[in-house]
């Protein structure tokens, strides 16, 4: 589950105090999603390789990473984030978050859909209501939750108005909220999103070709309202191995590959005629265990596992160096944004420290525990993440020496993912989590608590339903700060889930090709294809 999982998508958060740019014009500084025709020069041509299929066009009903990576090429979002991890105006020239319980939706009056029809205004208030409420059939719907009512107040403002405030709101538009014409949703009934019916959208590029099987073929709108690509024509092709992937592009069949995995990177840095990027990303490894069944229903048992992962040894032979090791399941990216260098070391030091590799503690925990002797369980690992399967390798090779026997089962990413929420799955699970924005308290509230909207570890009293909700709601840095320490002290204490790394994010892109203001993690809440051009 990556990407918010990178390849099941998951929640978002950001507030205000980090950053929301309220009221403000079209962002045309921060880099990543502003408008403009990118650096270098035009071209005919780009082709990207994906990892996964595009599993739909319509983020109602699929929202994978390699899905939100076409549809932000095609469907404009109510407002983007920036390379800076900002909230921007979009389609929504302004926007106003003053009243806690509204957001207010400047909507520009320049935007057409790739039809040539203008965009209406009721096409915005369906675009965002589609998500919302309890009917809604959106697989989006829980993370809009508090949203009340979506209306046009009038010609050219949509208001939002929520049950209780939701800081969260304004990224989550970002990312969710893409502009698709009523009419054409309506009349592609059950067929919305698929080959036949992908959409009809507002934003650089529009749908030629779309098949969740062979990739998708995009081609430019010369009309758009932010100014035309630099690239004529874009293509997604699904290259399941990063080894074909990487000849493909040293070949010259494919110029640019997204989230090259990092076990790999030293064979990608020696490509000659293409540049790796690096960039901090929010991607969280982490080890689950359900609280709720035996053997992990006793802490001890679930303290001895933590003390068998040398999350430290196997940074490099995992990720090439490009990881550190997490301390807590809260992305160490979205830790210092929030409260800066100085306040995250505070508060992982108030959070405690997690179980250290070793053997012998690792032994001393388990006699504590209801099984002395030993347990058997399995571990599935998603063969499309190439760190799973020699950490799973890894933990049950320590395993054995405490008496633990860990059955390790290579699955694909479908089965894996649908195994995470299995009552009859296994109780043991690795996940790999991914947040979009700066904000601490975006993964929390997704993974503790009764209420929680992936409780992998089935974690949640009342108490920690309370703290989850207080990280939920908290609208700046100083309400966040005590709800969250106490939360993740807790959690170090009970240990459902052992962090384990915090990842880079990484792309390949052809030395033909220029990125302007570089790939940014943000890119799949920008029109990202407008920083594309010829390397001239």
């Amino acid at each position: 589950m990556r990407g918010f999982t990178r390849r099941s998508a998951i929640a978002l958060a950001l507030v205000a105090a980090l950053g929301v740019a309220a009221c403000g014009g079209d962002d045309d500084s921060s880099g990543g999603g502003g408008g403009g025709s990118g650096a270098g020069v035009e071209v005919d041509k780009m082709v990207w390789a994906i990892q996964s299929p595009i599993q739909s066009m319509d983020p109602a009903i699929m929202a994978d990473i390699p899905s939100l990576r076409a549809q932000s090429a095609v469907f404009d979002r109510v407002l983007s984030i920036d390379n800076k991890g900002v909230v921007q105006p979009w389609i929504a020239s302004k926007f106003d978050i003053s009243d806690p319980l509204k957001v207010v939706l400047t909507i520009r009056d320049d935007v057409k859909f790739w039809d040539g029809t203008p965009m209406a205004i009721d096409d915005v208030v369906y675009s965002i209501a589609r998500h919302t409420g309890a009917d809604s059939t959106s697989m989006q719907a829980p993370l809009f939750a508090s949203v009340a009512s979506v209306e046009a107040t009038d010609a050219s403002t949509v208001t939002i108005t929520l049950a209780a405030p939701d800081p969260a709101l304004p990224a989550k538009l970002s990312i969710w909220a893409q502009v698709r014409q009523q009419k054409y949703d309506e009349a592609a009934g059950e067929a919305i999103g698929g080959s036949d019916k992908p959409g009809m959208g507002t934003g650089p590029f529009s749908i030629t070709s779309y098949s969740s099987a062979d990739g998708a073929v995009l081609t430019r709108n010369d009309n758009y309202w932010a100014g035309k690509s630099k690239v004529k024509q874009l293509e997604f092709k699904v290259i399941g191995d990063p080894d074909t992937a990487r000849l493909a592009l040293s070949s010259g069949e494919i110029d640019g590959f997204f989230d090259v995995p990092l076990i790999a990177t030293r064979q990608w840095d020696q490509l000659e005629n293409a540049t790796m990027t690096y960039v901090p990303g929010a991607y969280n490894d982490f080890l689950s265990m359900n609280v709720t069944r035996a053997p992990f229903d006793d802490v001890n048992a679930r303290i001895a596992i933590g003390h068998l992962i040398d999350r430290a040894g196997l940074l490099g032979p995992l990720f090439n160096g490009r990881a550190t090791v997490a301390q807590s399941i809260v992305p160490a990216i979205q830790m210092t944004a929030t409260f800066g260098d100085d306040g995250a070391k505070k508060m992982y030091e108030a959070i405690g420290a997690l179980p250290e590799f070793s053997i012998d503690k690792a032994k001393e925990a388990l006699a504590k525990s209801a099984t002395p002797d030993g347990f058997a369980v399995d571990l599935a690992v998603d063969t499309s993440q190439p760190w799973m399967s020699p950490l799973a390798q890894h933990l049950a090779e320590n395993a054995k020496q405490v008496g633990i026997t860990i059955n390790v089962k290579q699955v694909s990413a479908a089965d894996w993912g649908a195994g995470l929420f299995d009552p009859a799955g296994s109780p043991l699970q690795l996940v790999a989590l991914g947040g979009a924005t700066p904000w601490a308290g975006e993964l929390p509230p997704v993974v503790f608590g009764t209420a929680a909207m992936f409780p992998i570890a089935g974690y949640g009293d009342e108490a920690i339903d309370g703290l989850a909700g207080e990280v939920a709601q908290a609208a700046t840095v100083d309400a966040i700060r005590q709800p969250l320490q106490d939360l993740l002290t807790k959690a170090t204490a009970d240990l459902p889930y052992v962090p384990l790394f915090d990842e880079q994010a990484a792309t390949a892109i052809s030395n033909k090709f220029v990125w302007e203001g570089g790939y940014s993690y943000n890119a799949i809440s920008q029109a990202w294809p407008l920083q594309l051009g010829g390397a001239g």
